[in-house]
């Protein structure tokens, strides 16, 4: 797997955020060739990060300041390895718009939206993300099976 897409609803918060801890748990397992992005269902293209998703992931070494809300678009969607959705409610709406169900899975069991939320909810999204994140990553891309020594 080469191309992974993180989506959301508005790609302000959960799916950059996701992305941003994706790419830095991918670099730890040595997946350098694996492309990470994100993109809104209903995003308002050139929108920022939320403020308080930038803080939580800063507490955590990460800095999405630079981001700006993508929509997602079929075309890169079917161009992906994989698409990861935020919430069931986001997988059912790119099933619906023709996007195959092999190449969608949900993040865990959905991350809910912390969207106007304090800090702390924030904070509770991102360590949800980040818990559901490795067990991903296996899934997707298991890692090479060890010589076996007779």
């Amino acid at each position: 797997m080469n191309h992974l897409i993180f989506v959301c609803t508005g790609n302000t918060c959960r799916s950059p955020m996701a992305a941003a801890l994706c790419r830095k748990l991918a670099d730890k397992r040595g997946l350098a060739g694996l492309a990470i992005e994100s993109m809104g269902l209903a995003a308002a293209p050139g929108d920022p990060a939320s403020p308080a998703a930038v803080a939580a992931l800063k507490e955590r070494g990460l800095d999405i300041a630079a981001h700006r809300a993508r929509q997602a678009d079929p075309e890169t969607l079917l161009a992906a390895d994989h698409i990861v959705c935020i919430s069931r409610s986001h997988r059912m709406i790119l099933e619906g718009a023709g996007i195959p169900a092999e190449k969608i899975t949900v993040l865990g069991v959905g991350i809910p939206d912390p969207f106007g939320g304090s800090l702390a909810d924030y904070r509770a999204c991102r360590d949800a993300i980040a818990a559901a994140l490795p067990g991903l990553l296996d899934s997707l891309c298991p890692p090479a099976e060890k010589d076996k020594q007779p």
